[in-house]
């Protein structure tokens, strides 16, 4: 599994796309796919919002992140950075915010390879390149 992560609108999607060569087919959207198709495609974008809709609907959003990742180990997630806002004045935002912190954590771990994209530029921060 590969992560990627970095804040809203720093060009992660499109890094994505070129360095794997995907198709628009091949990515499901988090903020918009049913749950059943969340792992069903190579990639999965707005994982953070995945995240927001699982609490939203009562379920267990680190158990069902864990388990997708666990069925289907060869994906790409891409998620917004979270950890560096300001901390949200509503309960579910920094609930959300928390368990995407933790979900992101336990996905780092998991994964072969890190990216973290800022203003367009991807860096590795685990992993080696040549895998």
């Amino acid at each position: 599994m590969i992560l990627v992560i970095g804040g809203a609108s720093q060009g992660k999607l499109e890094f994505v796309r070129s360095k794997w060569d995907i198709a628009s087919a091949n990515i499901t959207d988090g903020g918009t796919c049913s749950f059943e198709e969340a792992f069903q495609r190579p990639v999965l974008d707005h994982l953070h919002l995945l995240i927001r809709r699982l609490q939203e609907a009562s379920l267990d959003a680190r158990k069902f992140i864990a388990d997708g990742i666990e069925q289907h180990p060869g994906m790409i997630l891409i998620c917004d950075e979270l950890s560096s806002a300001v901390v949200p004045v509503l309960k579910d935002d920094r609930e959300m915010q928390e368990t995407t912190g933790r979900v992101l954590c336990a996905a780092a771990q998991k994964a072969a390879k890190v990216y973290r994209v800022f203003c367009s530029v991807p860096v590795l921060i685990k992993g080696e390149e040549h895998d």
